[in-house]
């Protein structure tokens, strides 16, 4: 093989490698959303005037949840970026986002609790859960244009 082929077959990997970046779910919907279906729930077994036994049961299920929640995500995941500058450039999108949805759930939480509404700190988590929901396909798109910028950037 030539300098020139050699070349050329480097590009063409370099352009695959950024569109399996492209392509690539950084943030399945069901993973982010079954985090907040998981405050929320904290959120209800730790609400004052929950039921001893609901608390103690949700809890140990809750923590049962979390740990199956990791592991699918874990052996579901097709890749990982272990580039600084892509760590950065995921850093950069997700940690803003995922931010605003926990002061989001504390306004919407303090909002209920001091309108007197059983329960007002879960409606707080039931708000993040949908905003979740909702964001994580646009976001988990954003993040992968970004990583992938980077990732070309580097190159």
């Amino acid at each position: 093989m030539n300098p020139e082929e050699a070349a050329q077959s480097l590009a063409m990997i370099r352009q695959t490698q950024t569109k399996a970046i492209k392509t690539q779910t950084w943030l399945p919907t069901w993973f982010i959303t079954g985090v907040g279906v998981l405050v929320t729930g904290i959120l209800v077994v730790c609400e004052p005037g929950t039921p001893i036994p609901v608390t103690i049961c949700g809890g140990i299920l809750l923590m049962a949840a979390l740990g199956a929640l990791s592991a699918v995500f874990a052996k579901t995941r097709p890749m990982t970026v272990g580039d600084p500058a892509m760590k950065r450039a995921f850093s950069a999108v997700y940690l803003p986002w995922l931010f605003a949805g926990i002061v989001l759930c504390w306004v919407a939480s303090f909002t209920l609790q001091a309108a007197d509404v059983p329960y007002g700190m879960a409606g707080g988590g039931v708000v993040m859960t949908v905003y979740f929901a909702l964001g994580s396909r646009a976001i988990s798109r954003r993040i992968a244009r970004r990583v992938a910028r980077r990732f070309e950037e580097t190159r």
